[in-house]
C-alpha cells in the first residue's frame, strides 16, 4: 500500500501510538514521506512500515497552504496602528541651536 501527496493516513508510532498524518511529500518511491501529524502538531518523516491504512486518499493535496504567510496590507496597517508609539510620533523633530555662548 503506497501513500501520495495529500493523503490522510493512519501510522504507528514505536510506542504503538496510532496517529492521523496528512502526506506533505513522498521520497525514494513512496518508501518513506514527510507528514503533518494531526495529532501533535509536528513535522515528522513516515516510513512504509509504519503505515497502518490510508484514511482518505487526496484528502488536502495542497497541504501546506501556500497563502498562509500571504498577509495584506490591513495587518500592517493594524500594527501600525496599535503600535506606533515613540517619544516624537506627531512632535517636529527640532534640530539643536549652537547659540549656547
Amino acid at each position: 500500500m503506497k501513500f501520495n501527496k495529500g493523503d490522510l493516513i493512519a501510522t504507528t508510532t514505536l510506542d504503538n501510538v496510532r496517529q492521523t498524518a496528512i502526506v506533505v511529500a513522498t521520497y525514494s518511491g513512496g518508501q518513506f514521506a514527510y507528514c503533518y501529524c494531526i495529532d501533535s502538531g509536528l513535522y515528522r518523516l513516515v516510513y512504509l512500515k509504519e503505515l497502518e491504512f490510508i484514511i482518505t486518499e487526496d484528502f488536502d493535496p495542497n497541504f501546506p497552504s501556500d497563502n498562509f504567510f500571504d498577509l495584506d496590507s490591513f495587518f500592517y496597517s493594524t500594527l501600525v496602528d496599535s503600535f506606533s508609539y515613540t517619544p516624537f510620533f506627531g512632535f517636529p523633530i527640532e534640530e539643536d541651536d549652537e547659540d549656547d555662548s
